[in-house]
């Protein structure tokens, strides 16, 4: 990219991470992939990212635990499969003094009614939690299934959010999603395969979302006195093909590779308040690059060493902590700009803002949050550079050139029913507002002069209401209901029902 900045360096402390054996006296800080702030609304009991989900291990005598020992605890776990509660048995678990396990089979039903046509969506599948001592820990989360009914709706389902396979009568569609990782106060290290949300955020992050496919990753994070340094590297999914070979069903498969990386340091100054600054990168069509292996340098500089044939963003934001447990978070990308043209219309002044509050009101939380994001934010040139994972986008989840306003309540109504509303209004310009946008080719000639403007294009206003009911009053099952409304020339409704069984 082109960007015209100081070469400093973004984190010149990080180089201060390989000494953390050393320096572990710091005190634990909240994770930098584990954003406090998230919309809470459910359109499935499935699609929920890994990080959100809390196991909790049971306390068992050592040995191996599961209900067909006798048939006392078969009539026990048949019974208790259909109570109310909390869980009391697995399906199986193993404890011991250091080791503990514990495997879960769940199956359930999804269907959506809605104004194209109604589908559903039976599956099973199965949860591993797993921990030795308290430092290790290694999770897996997979389902199967299929859709049946309209299948030309259900291919808008989110949950395809990837691979899938459309047979005559059903689609097949199946997930996986785990990590192994070594956790310890000051610092962690895990590989896994999920996704994020970093930022807090009720409307989509600005800076990585998690409305994605999952995908493979290596992280690290370590807090050292008042700072914490949080690294991250995945394996994207291109959104399509390159036909370099000669057999046409060779490049139907030829999907170049293709990385993300990110680094952060944040900073508490004081107890209620965090200072963040990091770099996002997208690249490929290349093995891995030992360049963005290198958490302590300035990415932004190396790319342009590499080039300039990367997909560069940065950012930055605040958290405060206010009375009452009141959080105000903001947060700013910066995509491509220079400081020449910054107060320009140049198109190039690619940028997002971000910024909400989060009220708690007893044990209910009320959110409000603003969005505004610059036209051609996230777009680049290439396929292995877009800020894409898998077809979807890893940047606002609204898209660029758009203003957007959200507000959002979380009511438990008793402790096995919860209330999840989000209501937004938002503004749209109809140029410059996808991830897809080949700038190259949309100002072929004018990279330096061409003009962008809020709103540009054909305008639209949006008004989005979605909400969930989450009912898990039975120790082993779960309900949803949920709609999603969407206005813009006329209403469209999305009903959700949901069920699932997990022992």
């Amino acid at each position: 990219m082109t960007a015209k900045i100081p070469k400093l360096s973004l984190s010149l402390l990080v180089g201060l991470f390989m000494f953390l054996p050393l320096m572990a006296q710091s005190s634990r800080q909240q994770s930098t992939f584990h954003s406090e702030i998230h919309s809470r609304v459910l359109h499935s009991l499935l699609n929920s990212p890994d990080y959100l989900y809390e196991h909790k291990f049971l306390n068992k005598d050592d040995g191996l635990h599961h209900p067909f020992e006798s048939y006392t605890k078969v009539a026990r776990a048949l019974e208790e499969a259909f109570l109310p509660g909390e869980p009391q048995n697995n399906l199986l678990s193993y404890q011991h003094d250091l080791f503990t396990a514990d495997f879960n089979f769940l199956a359930g039903y999804e269907t959506s009614l809605n104004d194209p046509g109604n589908y559903g969506y039976p599956y099973k599948g199965w949860r591993i939690n797993a921990r030795y001592s308290d430092y290790l820990h290694l999770n897996t989360y997979w389902y199967n299934g299929a859709f049946y009914g309209d299948l030309d709706a259900a291919e808008e389902d989110p949950l395809i959010d990837g691979y899938y396979k459309r047979f005559d009568n059903h689609i097949q569609l199946d997930n996986l999603s785990g990590e192994f990782g070594f956790y310890k106060d000051q610092y962690n290290l895990a590989l896994g395969r999920g996704r994020f949300q970093i930022g807090n955020s009720i409307s989509g992050s600005i800076i990585l979302n998690d409305e994605v496919n999952d995908y493979a990753y290596l992280k690290a994070e370590a807090s050292i006195g008042i700072f914490r340094f949080s690294f991250l590297h995945g394996s994207l999914m291109a959104d399509s093909t390159y036909a370099i070979h000669d057999n046409a069903y060779v490049d139907s498969n030829y999907y170049p590779e293709k990385y993300i990386a990110l680094h952060q340091i944040s900073f508490n100054p004081w107890k209620d308040t965090e200072i963040f600054a990091g770099e996002t990168v997208i690249y490929g069509n290349r093995g891995i690059d030992l360049n963005y292996l290198l958490p302590n340098s300035f990415w932004r500089a190396v790319e342009h060493d590499l080039w300039d044939r990367d997909n560069m963003m940065i950012y930055g934001g605040i958290n405060q902590r206010l009375r009452g447990d009141a959080l105000v978070y903001a947060q700013m990308v910066l995509d491509e700009f220079s400081y020449s043209k910054f107060f320009t219309s140049w198109w190039g002044n690619k940028y997002a803002l971000q910024s909400g509050i989060s009220l708690p009101l007893g044990k209910s939380t009320l959110g409000f949050e603003a969005t505004a994001v610059r036209p051609y934010t996230y777009a680049h040139f290439t396929n292995h550079t877009m800020y894409s994972h898998n077809r979807k986008s890893l940047g606002y989840p609204q898209g660029s050139n758009v203003l957007d306003l959200s507000f959002e309540a979380n009511i438990p109504i008793a402790p096995f029913l919860h209330l999840d509303s989000q209501i937004s209004w938002r503004k749209r310009g109809s140029k410059g507002n996808s991830w897809q946008d080949n700038y190259h080719d949309i100002f072929g000639g004018q990279i330096d002069e061409a003009s962008a403007y809020w709103f540009e294009g054909e305008k639209s206003h949006e008004y989005q209401i979605r909400s969930s009911l989450l009912f898990s009053l039975m120790a082993h099952h779960d309900i949803l209901l949920a709609h999603d409304s969407l206005k813009t020339d006329s209403w469209s409704h999305r009903i959700i029902a949901a069920w699932q069984f997990k022992y």
